[in-house]
């Protein structure tokens, strides 16, 4: 996996029975996680295989070699507030690599259906770019080698954007290394303390404090 994969928007990824499916699973699944920091709920959905090939074949085209699905979930990002009405939640990405997974993945966001324009930033060591992407079309970077984020934007109530997040392998697997992490989070550091310095709301998770995710890993 390399710094310097290629970053770019496919489109028209999915027919519109394919679509419909997905919901259908989606609407079917329990297992469901909310995230209240970043403000999304996650579905851990299973894929026909006819839709994760098309997924694996336009992943493989851009990375230029085999991959493996390994993990993906489907998500919703929107202003959630609390049960007790004293919480709210907003929306937000800040700057991060993909370390939860322990070797090399490459990533396709796919966004299935929004009603909000919310960009991707995604630096690849060598300028940052900045996509927005519409419906059924996927972005391509490496997760756990490219810092990316989201700039801070204020979703009000009935806002939303639902995407699946889709983690390849390579064919040959390997671990992160140590040195590789830190790396990372050295760069994820830089871009965080521009991004927090932004305009804009995040949520109620006071940001200022939350550098420690980039501290050096022993």
């Amino acid at each position: 996996m390399r710094k310097n994969l290629p970053n770019v928007i496919l489109k028209d990824l999915l027919t519109q029975d394919q679509i419909n499916t997905v919901f259908d699973i989606v609407n079917k699944t329990t297992s469901q996680d909310f995230h209240n920091e970043l403000s999304f709920n996650s579905w851990h959905i299973v894929l026909p295989q006819d839709i994760v090939n098309i997924f694996t074949s336009k992943a493989e085209s851009v990375a230029g070699e085999k991959l493996i699905l390994k993990e993906y979930n489907f998500s919703r990002y929107e202003k959630i507030t609390s049960s007790c009405g004293k919480h709210t939640f907003n929306p937000l990405l800040f700057p991060h690599t993909d370390e939860a997974f322990g070797g090399p993945r490459f990533t396709l966001d796919y966004q299935i259906r929004s009603n909000v324009d919310w960009d991707i930033i995604v630096d690849n060591w060598e300028e940052e770019q900045t996509f927005l992407m519409k419906d059924n079309e996927a972005l391509t970077f490496s997760g756990t080698h490219q810092v990316h984020w989201r700039p801070k934007r204020e979703f009000v109530e009935g806002e939303f954007l639902e995407a699946i997040f889709m983690h390849f392998e390579p064919a040959t697997p390997s671990v992160l290394s140590t040195d590789h992490i830190n790396a990372m989070r050295q760069k994820g550091l830089e871009k965080f303390k521009a991004w927090k310095e932004t305009p804009g709301i995040t949520s109620n998770v006071n940001h200022e404090h939350q550098e420690h995710r980039y501290r050096e890993k022993n």
